[in-house]
């Protein structure tokens, strides 16, 4: 009898699949803009670009990104935005102190609700992060992406935005303090993480992890001094003195994606990123169970089952007694302790032994940098090396080895990196059916604790703490649902092989997906077995994960008609609420804003609750306004399609997809053209209440945003921009090009309102001209200038005379003469991203530019722009329209909706300006001031330091009675004290002792 014993050290490779580079260069934030679109270029040149792989989510950053690079193609940190902004307040409290009134009367027009007629994904805006006081669920804060941070008191139904003054808006990741559930920790880009100590009411930047998005933040409600966070692109972090400070727990994880205790046990903490891994010591190590290079696994012969043993200190490991053959890791190859009880294995006639084995996906590195095959004939023996490999694979290679003696015992040993292996076999070449023991099947990627490196969520029972689930990803599906029952330490991998839960599809048979984005599972918390999950639809499991059925649909109808719940299309972020006394509710956050499952247990057609009206969170990328009063206006968002704000101020969808540009008929507001993502182009003749669709001319595709204009002169005469500039006579019925090849998709393409001849298109950083309507010969190319052209904007009168918003360090450049020279106009303005122009039809040429923070006006009476943001959140305006029929000035928000101010008045006197006579004492002051004011309007109220930090912020304030402010907190020094009305603001020096 000859018995064999399979020592396998295989050290399994979780380096960052290349599939995902591109959005872990994003995530990063050390990389150029022209770096990562390389990268994602070759990606979707293998994967494609259909809906589902990803594309939308890479344009959509993509765009936004060639507007906010630097001249050096770099994308500003945070942390910069923060600093700029602080050093610009700091600015406008030395320069432009007293009474201003032509500073800006912006007001809100919404949406902040959806209202659905023609559109087929109605929502209002993204978000991706939920935190709720775990007492009084009533109280709740949630994050929009691009439109900051919201505040609810009474469980959704009303909600007040917390972050309109800050330098940054993007919101990834929020958690509440359990213990002081008035400071809100909050997540953003570049590893920033901002905190808030009254509710909300104002925020500082607190700390940085250094890069990457940050995902998540676990706070310790047992000692809160105790803070983890995961990080996308940076990895998986600690912090022991409440998030002050930051230290990197994993080495080994790069990424970052979900972070969780142990239900009753906040030593146990489980983590992924393309991993998953566990800690039992409060994070101080980690191991990673789904590698064979932390645990010992033991395949029972004729059984089909794997069992697990942890490796002991010692570093030896123990098999089961018995009929079986053991796979066991030993941590240090070149001296193990193996203590094997040696196995019953009959290969009574076996004359000829050999080895058999798979592998694939290897790639070598570090130490390892070769599969190595070694055996011994003894538990005390010398390792004998018997074959070696060194060529790396992305194909399965077989391997056959000979066992030397055949008489003898043998331990064998594979030692080396490799993703994937299968099939390992010892056979008798001498019968004819050789295969004497399967040690496994289907190789690592079936084993009972084993993952492939896609991303990872985890769900945890409160219920049943020892159960954990794994959601996993492959190339942006669904790629997995693994369940364990011992706290983590094993895993099995249930059987949903065909089914892809992260798509469209009601029946999970499609192929589309976004994860890890869209991408969650959460277990009811009185229910080990109630699991749900979450891509683009929301699905339910009642047997612990074997079965799932869908809860939801991404379009109303066909939600109403499979009897389920009405979600959003793109779901971020899932989170059971709620106590065992009032029940549990499940709250989602989506691409259209946030929903609630009253009753998670009962799936109807009700089933999903919008939450979301009076969330003002809309990305709108354009708009189009009437020339009417009041007016009507057509704009295109993100994720939500186009709207139209009728004339009896009611908000409609007429669109669904991503929304771009819009345009309102110039003799019939009745009469709407839209366009969605890479130039899909809509009309309609009624409002909105029903659309129709345009065939392209020769059916081209165009970039993300497609420039599509009317004449502002000529009736039903349309133009749209494509790798050339196309022009229609009659609204979209017929097509001729008037124009070259451009070589590429045009960016931009503007008429001139007073000669619909000339016109001007750009593509990067080329400008191009025509003063023929194109149709007398080519564009010609204008220079002068620098950087990437974000807007175009056209005086109302004068067709030489233009202005371009770009990427360069100046800004802004004028030139007067048709392009042939060029003035930069930097001037005063503060280091944030010029995107939108605009020429006031004012005598004194007026030129309003929207950055991505504020609004700026300057004329010919000026020699510094000035500020024009009197109520206006900072928020990143995408485009600003002039209608002359209500002297108004509108601007699409991406991320807080539409808004509208009066235009530049020069004949505003500050003399009478009521401002003026609010009061301010004592002054100087110690521990509290107060403000008064005789008049009713309320006002919001700011107090910055010397520097330009704001210190203290509200709103909605009454002055006639006097207002008190606490300064016991700050220090002695000079504080400037804005107070804004919605006419204008007033600022007052104020001197704390």
């Amino acid at each position: 009898m000859k018995n064999y014993y399979l020592l396998l050290i295989f050290l399994v490779s979780v380096s960052t699949s290349w599939s995902q580079e591109y959005r872990q260069m994003i995530a990063k934030g050390t990389y150029t803009v022209q770096e990562i679109q390389q990268s994602a270029e070759a990606y979707f040149a293998e994967v494609g670009t259909e809906r589902g792989k990803g594309y939308k989510p890479f344009k959509r950053w993509e765009y936004q990104a060639l507007q906010d690079m630097d001249e050096n193609g770099m994308l500003p940190t945070p942390e910069f935005y923060y600093n700029e902004l602080i050093n610009y307040n700091s600015y406008l409290n030395q320069n432009f102190g007293a009474a201003r009134t032509a500073v800006g009367t912006w007001q809100a027009l919404g949406p902040d609700y959806w209202n659905q007629t023609s559109g087929w994904n109605p929502g209002v805006g993204r978000v991706t992060s939920v935190a709720v006081e775990p007492a009084n669920p009533n109280h709740m804060i949630v994050g929009a992406n691009t439109g900051g941070v919201w505040r609810s008191v009474d469980g959704g139904a009303n909600w007040t935005v917390l972050t309109d003054n800050l330098s940054n808006l993007n919101v990834s990741a929020l958690a509440m303090d359990p213990t002081n559930t008035s400071t809100y920790f909050w997540g953003s880009t570049g590893g920033t993480i901002f905190r808030s100590t009254d509710s909300g009411t104002t925020w500082n930047f607190y700390s940085d992890t250094g890069s990457g998005t940050v995902n998540k933040i676990l706070i310790d409600p047992t000692n809160t001094t105790k803070m983890y966070a995961s990080v996308e692109g940076g990895g998986l972090y600690k912090s022991v003195d409440t998030g002050l400070n930051w230290t990197i727990i994993n080495s080994s994880a790069t990424n970052g994606y979900d972070i969780e205790f142990k239900p009753g046990d906040t030593n146990t903490i489980y983590a992924s990123g393309n991993e998953f891994f566990i800690s039992t010591d409060g994070g101080a190590t980690f191991g990673a169970p789904e590698t064979l290079t932390q645990w010992s696994q033991e395949y029972v012969l004729g059984s089909n089952n794997w069992s697990t043993t942890g490796a002991n200190q010692d570093n030896s490991v123990t098999a089961r007694t018995g009929v079986g053959m053991a796979i066991c890791y030993v941590s240090n190859f070149t001296s193990p302790i193996t203590n094997l009880v040696s196995p019953v294995l009959n290969l009574s006639g076996a004359s000829n032994p050999e080895l058999n084995f798979s592998y694939t996906n290897v790639n070598w590195e570090g130490d390892l940098d070769t599969l190595r095959v070694l055996y011994k004939t003894s538990a005390t023996g010398n390792w004998v090396e018997l074959a070696n490999y060194t060529a790396e694979s992305n194909a399965w290679t077989d391997i056959v080895l000979n066992l030397p003696n055949a008489t003898a015992d043998y331990y064998i040993a594979f030692e080396g990196t490799a993703n994937y292996g299968r099939g390992l076999t010892l056979d008798d070449v001498s019968v004819k059916d050789p295969t004497i023991g399967t040690v496994f099947e289907d190789g690592f990627e079936s084993l009972s604790n084993s993952f492939s490196n896609g991303p990872k969520m985890i769900g945890v029972s409160p219920q049943d703490p020892s159960v954990v689930y794994v959601l996993e990803a492959s190339g942006g599906i669904f790629g997995g649902f693994h369940k364990s029952t011992d706290s983590g330490n094993t895993f099995t991998e249930l059987d949903h092989a065909g089914k892809n839960y992260f798509g469209y599809s009601s029946f999970a048979d499609d192929d589309s997906g976004q994860a890890p984005r869209d991408m969650d599972v959460v277990v009811h918390p009185q229910n080990a077995m109630d699991v749900h999950i979450a891509g683009v639809l929301s699905w339910r499991s009642t047997d612990g994960g074997v079965n799932f059925n869908i809860t939801s649909q991404w379009v109303p109808g066909n939600a109403a008609n499979q009897n389920i719940g009405y979600n959003h299309a793109d779901i971020d972020i899932m989170e059971f609420v709620g106590n065992p006394t009032d029940g549990y509710k499940l709250y989602t956050g989506t691409d259209g804003g946030i929903y609630v499952a009253d009753d998670p247990l009962n799936v109807t057609s009700s089933y999903y609750r919008d939450l979301t009206s009076g969330l003002s969170i809309r990305q709108f990328y354009r708009i189009g306004i009437s020339q009417t009063d009041p007016v009507v206006v057509s704009g295109g968002s993100q994720d939500n399609g186009s709207s139209v704000l009728g004339a009896d101020g009611v908000w409609r969808d007429w669109l669904g997809a991503d929304g771009m540009e819009a345009f309102v008929d110039k003799n019939d507001a009745d009469i709407i053209y839209g366009t969605s993502q890479s130039g899909t182009l809509y009309k309609s003749f009624n409002g909105g209440v029903n659309s129709s669709w345009i065939a392209s001319p020769e059916g081209k595709t165009g970039n993300w945003i497609t420039p599509f204009e009317q004449d502002p002169i000529q009736q039903n005469v349309i133009y749209v921009g494509y790798d050339e500039v196309y022009k229609s006579t009659n609204g979209g019925n017929d097509w001729i090009s008037i124009s070259q090849d451009f070589g590429g998709n045009l960016d931009h393409l503007k008429i001139a309102p007073s000669s619909s001849v000339y016109m001007y298109a750009s593509r990067g950083s080329n400008l191009y001209k025509t003063e023929s309507g194109g149709i007398l010969g080519t564009w010609s190319q204008l220079s002068g200038f620098s950087g990437s052209i974000n807007s175009i904007a056209i005086h109302p009168t004068d067709p030489d005379k233009i202005a371009i918003a770009t990427t360069d360090a100046s800004k802004v450049f004028v030139s007067s003469n048709g392009g042939t020279t060029w003035d930069a106009l930097l001037l005063n303005l503060p280091g944030f991203s010029a995107r939108a122009l605009v020429w006031d039809h004012s005598a004194n040429n007026g030129l309003y530019l929207g950055m991505n923070y504020g609004v700026f006006y300057i004329n010919d009476t000026f020699t510094e722009w000035q500020p024009f943001s009197n109520n206006l959140p900072n928020v990143i305006i995408s485009e600003l329209e002039i209608n002359t029929a209500d002297n108004k000035l509108y601007a699409a928000t991406y991320g807080r909706g539409l808004w509208s101010s009066d235009l530049f008045d020069d004949t505003l006197s500050v003399d009478d300006f009521e401002l003026n006579s609010i009061s301010m004492f004592p002054n100087p002051a110690k521990n509290q001031f107060s403000l008064s004011w005789n008049k009713g309007e309320k006002v919001a109220i700011k107090v910055y330091n010397s520097l330009g930090k704001l210190m203290f912020y509200t709103k909605e304030q009454s002055l006639i009675d006097p207002f008190k402010i606490d300064t016991s907190q700050f220090n002695s020094g000079v504080y400037f004290v804005a107070v804004n009305s919605l006419n204008g603001v007033v600022t007052k020096k104020l001197i704390i002792e």
